[in-house]
């Protein structure tokens, strides 16, 4: 695959809300959902920048837009949209998959925005963190209470296609949702979590680059106390690995030979916009943890990137929070920032970070396996790697524990460790390193 046709990456991963006459009706007495009125087919027109509230809804398009007009065999979408319902934040779905299978675009009661279900807010060691049992619970009754649109548009993939359908989730909706962990279930169809059962690529809304094979130098920074991460690197001929983060940063920033890896190994800070240190941004954290040297997300924005712009690769942020998303306060309080969408933006052919704390063996474990299976297999995306590695974590998850387990509590980190990291990007790039020290 040499990534989207440019009719689709255009419909698709440049945004967009479907045509209905009739959402549109319902939408002047309630408010149009962001980007424009719903669907009876899927399709999508353009749409502004994620997280804005249209005053008035966009102008409709004359005709709907086909979303499998091309769409790579093996291929579905599942598009999330903000929306509101009786002054409540909600959201609504959209998807299709290559054979035709189409989820209209929907918002029901049971898609208000949950209270609480980001995971970096829920498995961390702060005191308003909870029991992995209580996540769990919470995880599978919020996947109880999806709609039956949407659980009839993952059946019906499955029963056509099995479980190697390579799904695309571009989730605009800044809500923190872990569609990794929502758990499918269906008569004939084994129960999964959709993680561990879809090779999973989510977007940020940057055409999908047709770079897919990541090959070239390997760039890396581990920090001091990451010892497992630089045996591991030991492995590959790497450079920049003991220089500061800034410089890692201004390597990319200048024009050189192709990368098929970027590696960083560190300390990730997230501050909520609320909170004192809020200006501080997201930061890679260089040195030990609550250490002030570092750099931020919207440091690593000002620069070009252009060595990633020239030849793509796979950018690895093995730190706490890379995946997650937030405004910025100081430039405005609407656009979504992310790492993933800096990088992507940038020309990298996939991303993968973590949307929460994860631990540090924890980290280094899922890097190992991971980077050992890509490079061993180089024709394996990186996606259906990281899907596989999610699957030996989730088979030993099995029913549902007392909330006050401990036990149990302690047994479920690996599992949601494993589920907070999530890939970005191409759903069919791999790996192959240029040089390896065997």
């Amino acid at each position: 695959m040499t990534g989207l046709p440019n009719r689709l990456r255009r419909a698709l991963l440049g945004g967009g809300r479907p045509f209905n006459p009739r959402a549109a009706e319902n939408a002047r007495g309630r408010g149009a959902p962001q980007g424009g009125a719903g669907a009876e087919r899927a399709g999508i027109p353009p749409v502004g920048s994620a997280g804005a509230e249209a005053a008035e809804p966009p102008p409709l398009p004359p005709t709907p837009v086909e979303l499998n007009a091309g769409l790579p065999p093996g291929t579905a979408i599942l598009k999330v949209w903000k929306d509101s319902d009786a002054g409540r934040e909600s959201y609504g779905l959209q998807g299709v998959c290559c054979c035709g299978i189409a989820l209209a675009y929907q918002r029901q009661p049971q898609q208000v925005r949950p209270s609480r279900l980001t995971l970096g807010d829920l498995i961390h060691r702060g005191d308003d963190g909870e029991s992995p049992t209580k996540t769990l619970i919470r995880l599978r009754t919020w996947s109880k209470d999806a709609s039956e649109g949407l659980k009839g548009f993952l059946s019906e993939i499955r029963r056509a296609h099995g479980d190697d359908v390579h799904m695309i989730i571009e989730d605009v909706t800044g809500y923190g949702l872990p569609w990794e962990l929502l758990r499918h279930r269906d008569k004939g169809l084994a129960e999964a979590w959709l993680g561990a059962l879809f090779p999973i690529a989510r977007s940020v809304g940057t055409p999908t680059t047709v770079v897919t094979r990541c090959t070239g130098e390997i760039l890396t920074y581990v920090a001091p106390d990451m010892a497992g991460d630089r045996a591991l690197l030991d492995r590959f001929r790497t450079t920049t690995r003991d220089v500061p983060l800034k410089t890692l940063v201004n390597v990319l920033d200048t024009e050189g030979d192709p990368v098929s890896l970027v590696y960083v190994a560190c300390h990730g800070e997230y501050e909520k916009t609320d909170t004192p240190r809020s200006k501080a941004d997201m930061r890679l954290i260089e040195g030990p943890r609550g250490s002030e040297h570092g750099i931020s997300l919207r440091e690593i924005h000002a620069h070009d990137l252009l060595r990633l712009e020239q030849a793509g690769g796979l950018v690895f942020l093995n730190a706490c929070h890379s995946a997650r998303e937030r405004v910025d306060p100081d430039l405005d309080n609407t656009t979504l920032r992310s790492f993933a969408k800096v990088f992507l933006d940038a020309g990298a052919s996939g991303f993968i970070g973590t949307m929460g704390e994860v631990g540090r063996e924890h980290g280094y474990d899922l890097a190992k396996a991971l980077l050992e299976t890509l490079t061993d297999n180089p024709d394996i995306p990186v996606a259906v790697a990281l899907r596989d590695y999610r699957r030996r974590a989730a088979a030993p998850v099995v029913g549902v524990p007392r909330e006050d387990d401990n036990e149990a509590g302690a047994r479920l980190l690996p599992f949601f460790y494993a589920f907070m990291y999530a890939y970005f990007g191409n759903p069919k790039t791999t790996l192959r390193p240029r040089e390896e020290i065997r």
